[in-house]
């Protein structure tokens, strides 16, 4: 399965520049971020990896895999309950698959709930169940753990790592908090500038295993930037 290869030469909104150079490549498996500020055009590069605009000057592959997209809203049908806004995908399997899914997401018992009844942290973990039930090659998070409480991104993250792990799948997200990227990523991609561009593209010090050491996260931290 070859992986994401992105040669972005810019991208343009009503004659403006907000996207720049912009070249990395993902390999099969692999977990990066695109860390920047708020603004920056992060949520504006992953829609043009998932083909939601094709109004850019360059070339993306997103590679042979399936692509799945978890956005930053959830995007949950609300006359749906969870279960059936993960069966309603093509090829995600059915009901008793959808069910399964949000089981090992902790959320079985919320299965037959509508997503206004659950909290914003549940409605994220149901979207990324819904991602996952294409059994996708590329997964592209837009800031999955923004606005949740410290309970709510623990869970997330802890299911955003265990999900990579079983499935195998690639990743790209995006986050403009450096903790967060060296805690979930093998690669930090940052982009700065006006229109943004790639500036620094390096490896994440830490081991997927030392990743989970508040310790040596915080180090790490300190260490990079």
């Amino acid at each position: 399965m070859s992986g994401l290869d992105v040669a972005l030469q810019g991208k343009a909104f009503a004659g403006r520049a907000v996207l720049g150079p912009i070249a990395f490549r993902l390999a099969p498996g692999e977990r990066a971020c695109l860390l920047g500020p708020s603004g920056i055009g992060k949520s504006t590069l992953l829609s043009l990896i998932a083909g939601l605009d094709d109004d850019y000057d360059g070339r993306i592959d997103p590679g042979a895999g399936r692509l799945a997209m978890v956005f930053q809203a959830p995007r949950l049908l609300p006359w749906r309950t969870l279960a059936r806004n993960i069966a309603l995908v093509p090829g995600a399997g059915g009901m008793d698959r959808a069910r399964a899914l949000l089981a090992r997401a902790g959320l079985a018992e919320a299965a037959d709930h509508y997503p206004e009844k659950v909290s914003l942290g549940m409605q994220r973990r149901a979207a990324l169940c819904r991602a996952l039930a294409v059994d996708p090659g590329l997964i592209l998070l837009d800031e999955p753990l923004v606005s949740l409480d410290p309970r709510a991104a623990d869970q997330m993250r802890a299911l955003l790592r265990d999900s990579l792990d079983q499935t195998g799948a690639a990743a790209l997200l995006t986050t403009h908090d450096r903790r967060e990227a060296l805690s979930l990523c093998d690669r930090i991609l940052e982009i700065d500038g006006s229109p943004a561009r790639l500036v620094r593209d390096r490896p994440s010090p830490l081991s997927r295993r030392d990743r989970l050491d508040p310790d040596r996260v915080e180090a790490a931290l300190r260490a990079m930037f």
